[in-house]
């Protein structure tokens, strides 16, 4: 991808100087409000592109500065969350209650019992 920026960079800055070289001679008037400067085309065209890229590059910066203030957040909302579970995992769930056996259950709970032991239970 990055190649392709690099080609496509060139191809734009090498049809944009031959615009700027062959409009150098022509002049042309500009009117912006009350001021009407006189320049040359090819430089009114370059001051164009190199304003647009300007502008690109502001709205770039910001957006990529927002990224990174978003990232930096999450990030240490991951870490809270990771410092959370671990102390879950170490401490009993709040509210629960002992295990109870059910009524009617014999002891020891077979369910505890290696299966081995078991088969040798049944009659």
């Amino acid at each position: 991808m990055l190649y392709i920026a690099i080609i496509l960079f060139v191809l734009v800055s090498t049809a944009l100087t031959v615009l700027v070289i062959q409009n150098l001679l022509n002049d042309v008037s500009l009117s912006l409000l009350i001021w009407q400067p006189h320049m040359s085309l090819g430089l009114l065209l370059l001051l164009a592109f190199a304003s647009g890229a300007l502008m690109l590059y502001i709205v770039s910066a910001a957006s990529a500065w927002q990224d990174t203030r978003e990232l930096k957040r999450l990030r240490l909302r991951v870490a809270e969350l990771e410092q959370a579970a671990a102390n879950a995992n170490t401490s009993p769930l709040p509210g629960s209650a002992p295990i109870v056996p059910m009524p009617g259950m014999t002891t020891p709970d077979i369910s505890d019992m290696p299966m081995n032991r078991l088969c040798q239970a049944r009659p």
